[in-house]
Order: C-alpha cells, then sequence, then structure tokens
C-alpha cells in the first residue's frame, strides 16, 4: 500500500543519510586534524555536506508525503465507522500498530451493525404492534362512539336503549380485554416480567388452569377432561404463568368447540421433557393456517363472529419458549392437538 511503500522509502532515505553523515564527519576531522590534506579531501568534504542537505531536503518532503498518506487513509479508515462498512487500509499481514488500530476498527463496526439490525428489528416490532393495535381498536372505539350517540336520543325505547347499552358493555370488555393483553405482552416481551421457573409437579398446573376454564365449557355444555398416566410429573415452569398459558389452550377449544364434544387435557412424560396436551373435537385447522395461529393477532377465517383478538396462541408461545420449551399442534378429522413441552430439570433435594 502506498503508505507502506513511503515508509520503506523513508527508511532507506534514513540509512543513506547515516552514510552521508558519517562520510562528511570523518572528511571535516581529517581537514581540522590533518593540516597537509590536500584539496582532494576538501572536496570530498564539501561533496559529503552536499549530499547531506540533498538527503535532509528528500527526506523531510519524503516525511511530509508520509504524513499527507496517512493521514488520508486513516480517514479513510474512520468512514468505516459512518458507514459500517469493513475498509481494509493497511496490511493485515505486517503486526504494526496501525494493523491493529485497522483491526480494532472492523470490530466496532461489526458490533454497530448488529447494534444497528437489532435496532432495525425492533423498529419493525414496533410499527407492527401499531399496526395491529390501531386495527383491533377500530371496531370497539367506532362501535363506542356511534352507540353513545344513539343513547342521546330522547325517545329511544327502553329495549333498544338496553340493546344499545349491551354493545357499549361489549365494547368496554373488549377494550379492556385488549389493553390487559397488551400489557402482558408488552412486558414479556420487554423482559418486564420475569418468569420464575422452577421444578414442580404439572399435574397440579394443569390443575389450576381446568378449575378457570370449567364454568365456560359447562355453559357452553362441553366436556372438560383430565388424564394423567402417573401422580406426579415434574417439569421447570413458572406454575402461574404455565397456568395462564394452558388456560389459553382450553378457552381457544371451548371457543371455536360446539355442543357436546369433549376436550381433554392431559399430562405424560417424555424423556427429559414433560409434556402438557389438550386434544379437542373441532373442525382442523387447515394446514396453510397452522403456520400463522401463534401469530399476535391472528385470526383464521373460522374466527368470524368468534370473540377474541388472536392474541392467546400468542400468550402461549411465548411463555413456553422463555422457559425453554416449544408448542407443537398436530390436526386431523378427529379434532387438534395441540401439545406444550417443558424440560424436565433437576429436582433441588
Amino acid at each position: 500500500m502506498k503508505s507502506d511503500r513511503l515508509f520503506l522509502t523513508m527508511k532507506k532515505i534514513r540509512w543513506l543519510l547515516g552514510i552521508g553523515v558519517g562520510s562528511g564527519v570523518l572528511c571535516i576531522v581529517s581537514v581540522l586534524f590533518f593540516s597537509d590534506a590536500n584539496w582532494v579531501i576538501t572536496g570530498i568534504a564539501a561533496a559529503n555536506v552536499l549530499v547531506f542537505v540533498a538527503i535532509f531536503f528528500l527526506l523531510h518532503h519524503t516525511h511530509a508525503d508520509y504524513l499527507q498518506s496517512l493521514v488520508s487513509q486513516l480517514s479513510d479508515l474512520t468512514d468505516a465507522l459512518v458507514t459500517l462498512e469493513e475498509i481494509p487500509v493497511f496490511s493485515d499481514t505486517e503486526d504494526t500498530l496501525l494493523s491493529k488500530l485497522q483491526s480494532k476498527i472492523t470490530k466496532l463496526v461489526f458490533v454497530l451493525r448488529k447494534q444497528k439490525g437489532d435496532t432495525m428489528v425492533e423498529k419493525e416490532k414496533i410499527q407492527s404492534l401499531v399496526s395491529d393495535l390501531s386495527h383491533q381498536l377500530k371496531t370497539p372505539i367506532s362501535n363506542l362512539m356511534i352507540y353513545s350517540e344513539f343513547l342521546q336520543d330522547d325517545t329511544l325505547s327502553v329495549q333498544k336503549r338496553k340493546e344499545y347499552l349491551q354493545v357499549i358493555q361489549t365494547a368496554l370488555l373488549r377494550l379492556n380485554f385488549l389493553s390487559e393483553s397488551m400489557i402482558k405482552i408488552s412486558r414479556l416481551e420487554s423482559g418486564l416480567i420475569h418468569l420464575h421457573p422452577k421444578v414442580q409437579s404439572c399435574n397440579e398446573t394443569a390443575l389450576q388452569a381446568i378449575k378457570s376454564a370449567y364454568s365456560k365449557a359447562k355453559e357452553k355444555q362441553i366436556e372438560l377432561c383430565y388424564a394423567e398416566e402417573q401422580m406426579q410429573i415434574l417439569a421447570d415452569h413458572d406454575r402461574n404463568w404455565t397456568a395462564e398459558a394452558i388456560y389459553n389452550l382450553l378457552d381457544n377449544a371451548i371457543k371455536y368447540g360446539a355442543a357436546h364434544t369433549k376436550i381433554t387435557l392431559s399430562v405424560k412424560q417424555y424423556g427429559m421433557f414433560s409434556a402438557i396436551e389438550v386434544a379437542d373435537q373441532n373442525a382442523p385447522i387447515p394446514e396453510e393456517e397452522r403456520s400463522k395461529i401463534f401469530s399476535r393477532f391472528y385470526r383464521g377465517k373460522n374466527s368470524v363472529g368468534k370473540e377474541g383478538i388472536g392474541v392467546g396462541l400468542y400468550l402461549t408461545r411465548e411463555i413456553v419458549q422463555k422457559q425453554g420449551g416449544y408448542m407443537t399442534v398436530k390436526c386431523t378429522c378427529f379434532g387438534n392437538h395441540f401439545v406444550m413441552v417443558l424440560p424436565k430439570g433437576n429436582p433441588e433435594f
């Protein structure tokens, strides 16, 4: 590279300068201390002095070029911090301070580039969240505005007034549910809510979820069954949050279930993992929707006319993944089978 060539040229000039200075000094000493020195020695001394002066000016000029080239290349290197690109300026094969500086800047560029990428991902998440929220808020807010205007009509009958109030109450409940769900999602995603998993009984956690969903299943005349292979199956999990995740699965099955059908909740052990399974007898989820059902605010084609905003399954997956587990779903002509897999962990004695 240009600066390296200039550096080598300066080293050669310094070497020649050292020889010229040494020769000049020797000639001058000869003239001063040897009176019989002839004019040849004097000429040689003068020539050495001229060479010394010439080399000095050449060295000065080369040094100025070197500094200019070095500043230019350092400027190119710092441009890498602005463009976040790897710009090789100095040789990587030489162990010099400049090559070490370039290596440090390259590492810094890599870190800054990753941070920029993470920031872009977070920005896209926020934009997606705002878009989803605006879509979910549109219907209940519109209902509140429309039916609140209807209620201002003094000639409105008592029956109509009750109907309009019921619509307003439903919209308020939807907004309340949406706000609570978004708070949970936001806290989970931002890490404000910390799950505290420990090795404990999955059976008791499953029963806690069944108690929450039992009345809703009974109201729709759906049989809610619990099955377990053994008395105690352990898993490393946070009981309250995991119970909510199980409840979301049960609530989803009840929501889309028909009367006189059955939902089975079972707890099983698979080697180093424990599984909590929810099997329903509902219409199978279409194949093209199975990869989307755990997305935030996603609602399938069969959700028309059903309550909900499409965050239950999303929350369930988030809760399970934050505990080192994963979710699977299998759909057949007999219904849908959701499986929540959690690590068994090591119990503390």
